[in-house]
């Protein structure tokens, strides 16, 4: 495993139509995730950025156009939903569809504006890459959704003609990205609990000599500023 994976868009999209499978969400509204699926999802209720201002995604159709960081607006293509139940033993959310909080202002000022949903692997744009906010959890400003009282969430994604960065709640979240097409940006991963272990060595390691790769600033960065907003709190 490498300590930092730049990842091409066929084999993520592969793995997470499989994930998003095993997770067991169900179809809702036009789709089953099994076969087309992926978790690059918002929750319901999350607003996205239109030619009109901001609109709840459920309220989305396809033809809608979107605000899109590189193709400044885009029709939507394809949107889908699907209902993610928690699973196993202990009634948990598993694997990259399970749920991650990312609290307002956790990526920068007004991004998010308010507290924003989404599923493990879906990327949010920072520092010019691409990066899975799953890996980005730091029990901070960005964590785990617990979503007590709730047995099932109903998630949402879209997709545009190319893979894009929209709005959603202010900050840059990535489209859905189709079979085989070309991420948008450079797509960052620690590649697994080993790659993770080298990048906290990096980072442990800066105060001597500072060999962080832009995975561990963009980590460090962010784990810095949701100390900060929580003692601002």
């Amino acid at each position: 495993m490498g300590a930092l994976a730049a990842t091409s868009a066929a084999p993520r999209q592969a793995a997470a139509q499989w994930w998003c499978f095993w997770c067991g969400g169900e179809s809702g509204g036009g789709g089953t995730t099994g076969g087309g699926g992926t978790p690059t999802c918002f929750l319901r209720g999350t607003r996205i950025r239109t030619i009109d201002g901001y609109r709840p995604i459920e309220e989305l159709a396809v033809g809608d156009r979107v605000a899109a960081r590189f193709a400044g607006t885009a029709p939507i293509k394809f949107i889908e939903s699907f209902t993610l139940a928690r699973s196993g033993p202990r009634r948990e959310w598993l694997g990259h569809c399970r749920p991650v909080t990312v609290r307002q202002g956790a990526l920068g000022e007004g991004m998010p504006g308010r507290d924003l949903c989404l599923t493990a692997a879906h990327a949010v744009y920072v520092g010019g890459f691409l990066m899975p906010i799953g890996q980005l959890v730091n029990g901070t400003s960005i964590v785990l959704e617990r979503a007590d009282g709730h047995d099932t969430l109903d998630f949402f994604h879209i997709e545009l003609e190319r893979h894009d960065v929209l709005d959603a709640e202010g900050a840059p979240c990535e489209s859905r990205i189709a079979p085989f097409a070309e991420t948008c940006a450079p797509m960052l991963s620690f590649g697994g609990g080993r790659g993770e272990l080298r990048s906290r060595l990096r980072s442990a390691a800066a105060l001597v000599v500072d060999r962080r790769h832009p995975i561990d600033l963009i980590r460090d960065g962010l784990e810095e500023r949701g100390l900060a907003l929580a003692r601002a709190a």
